[in-house]
C-alpha cells in the first residue's frame, strides 16, 4: 500500500469518525442515538440506531437504594410507635385494616397495664422482594435482630428475655397513595431466637 492510499484511507476514516461524533453529540438525550454510514458495497446511506446494552439501567423514576433506606426508617419508627403505644403516628403510616390490628394490641396492653420494651439491635438484611410494574406497590423483607419484652406495671419482665436476641423476619407491603405518600397495607412477622 502506498503512502497516498494510506492517507486517503486515513482521511476517510477521520471523516467518518467526525460524522459519528457530530451525530452523537447532536442527539437529544431522551431519544435513541442514531448514526448514518455509507454502505461500502452499494454507496447508499444507511441509518443505524445505537442500542444501549441491557445492563444499562433505564431511568424509571424509582430509586431502589433510596426506597430501602426510607423503608428502614419507617420500619424503625413504626415499631417504636407500636411499642410506646403512639396510635396517632401509627394511623399516619398504616392502612385501616393494618392499623386496626396494631391498635387492638396497644389497647390490650393498656387495659392489662403492661408495657412493651422494644430494642432494634440491627438490620441483617433489607430486600425488595416484589414490586408492581408502576412501582406503586412494593414488598420489602426485613431481617432484623430484636429484643422484645413485655413488662407489668412494676417494670418486671413477664414475657421475653432481655438476654435473648430474636432474629425476626418481617414482610411489609408499601403502597403509594399520593406523589410522595406511602402507607403499609400488609405486615407479616416470624421470629426465631438466636
Amino acid at each position: 500500500m502506498t503512502l497516498e492510499t494510506t492517507l486517503v484511507f486515513g482521511l476517510i476514516a477521520g471523516y467518518f469518525i467526525w460524522r459519528l461524533y457530530r451525530a452523537i453529540s447532536k442527539t437529544p438525550r431522551n431519544q435513541p442515538e442514531k448514526i448514518r454510514l455509507i454502505s461500502k458495497e452499494t454507496g447508499e446511506i444507511v441509518e443505524m440506531q445505537i442500542i444501549q446494552p441491557d445492563n444499562v439501567a433505564k431511568n424509571t423514576g424509582w430509586d431502589k437504594v433510596a426506597f430501602i433506606e426510607s423503608a428502614k426508617r419507617v420500619f424503625q419508627k413504626t415499631l417504636h410507635s407500636f411499642a410506646v403505644g403512639n396510635l396517632k403516628d401509627l394511623k399516619n403510616v398504616l392502612a385501616p385494616n393494618v392499623y386496626a390490628l396494631f391498635e387492638q394490641d396497644v389497647v390490650n396492653r393498656r387495659n392489662n397495664k403492661t408495657k412493651m420494651d422494644f430494642s432494634l439491635i440491627c438490620f441483617d438484611s433489607v430486600e425488595v422482594i416484589d414490586k408492581s410494574p408502576k412501582n406503586d406497590v412494593v414488598t420489602v423483607q426485613f431481617i432484623t435482630e430484636q429484643i422484645n419484652l413485655l413488662k407489668n406495671e412494676q417494670g418486671d419482665v413477664i414475657e421475653g428475655d432481655p438476654m435473648n436476641i430474636a432474629v425476626v423476619q418481617d414482610t411489609w407491603v408499601f403502597q403509594k397513595i399520593a406523589r410522595d405518600n406511602w402507607i403499609i397495607t400488609a405486615t407479616h412477622s416470624q421470629a426465631r431466637h438466636a
